[in-house]
């Protein structure tokens, strides 16, 4: 027979038994503790991870929207400044064309030319200068006025108004009307020769009257062969129909 433990060493063995269990019991403890903490650690640097990416996103979309903001708020102020810059050159404009118009009413030129009165302008009559007008009115020269007021040019007046024309419009846009007849023309070609404007206003006039002219003594002179033509054939067939040539 085994022989028989005591009571006292039973006691010491359960003892022993519920100390190893309760440290196996703390160590499993432990290691679930330790796995729970490591796998949150790890869902909350995954979290980190994705909120950093999200404000890398948003910081990203931000300066995109902002550098597109800023885009169009520097196009809106350029063209803000365009329209500034075109406003303020048309006020100048208006601001020296009204300064013109006012320089033109305070100069106002009454002139009698062979009995037709003309109104206009020191600038007008002074805008192309080595001209008669631009001697005229330099200050050169004492001009006197008649009891109105006009200053008198014994010139033929019947024309004067397409050479005014002409001044009022020296930029090159003036042009004569075709209603103007060839005589006409001629008779306005001698005024501006006089008043120093013919190579400007009528360039091509010269050219034209001696190229009319010899077209002229050109048709003169074949008349003219044609007629000698009929006579020698008349002396020498005596044909009836030559007798009208």
């Amino acid at each position: 027979m085994p022989p028989k433990r005591s009571r006292r060493d039973v006691s010491g063995q359960q003892h022993s038994a519920a100390g190893d269990r309760k440290q196996a019991l703390c160590g499993s403890l432990n290691d679930a503790v330790n796995a729970s903490v490591e796998e949150t650690f790890q869902e909350l640097e995954q979290e980190r991870h994705k909120a950093e990416e999200e404000r890398a996103r948003l910081l990203a979309e931000a300066q995109e929207a902002a550098a597109k903001v800023k885009e169009v708020a520097e196009k809106e102020i350029e063209e803000i400044k365009r329209k500034l810059q075109e406003d303020r050159a048309a006020l100048e404009e208006e601001k020296t064309a009204m300064e013109k118009v006012h320089t033109f009413q305070t100069s106002k030129i009454l002139l009698n030319v062979g009995g037709h009165r003309f109104e206009t302008s020191l600038q007008t009559l002074t805008s192309v200068p080595n001209t008669c007008f631009a001697s005229m009115f330099s200050g050169r020269f004492e001009l006197t006025p008649d009891a109105e007021g006009a200053y008198f040019l014994d010139r033929d007046g019947r024309n004067f108004h397409y050479i005014l024309n002409f001044l009022r419009d020296s930029a090159g846009s003036f042009k004569l009307s075709s209603d103007v007849t060839e005589e006409q023309r001629d008779e306005l070609a001698v005024e501006l020769e006089f008043y120093g404007l013919l190579d400007r206003m009528m360039p091509y006039h010269t050219q034209e009257r001696i190229r009319r002219a010899l077209l002229q003594r050109a048709c003169r002179e074949k008349l003219e062969l044609l007629r000698r033509m009929a006579c020698v054939l008349r002396r020498r067939h005596k044909h009836p129909l030559l007798h009208d040539l």
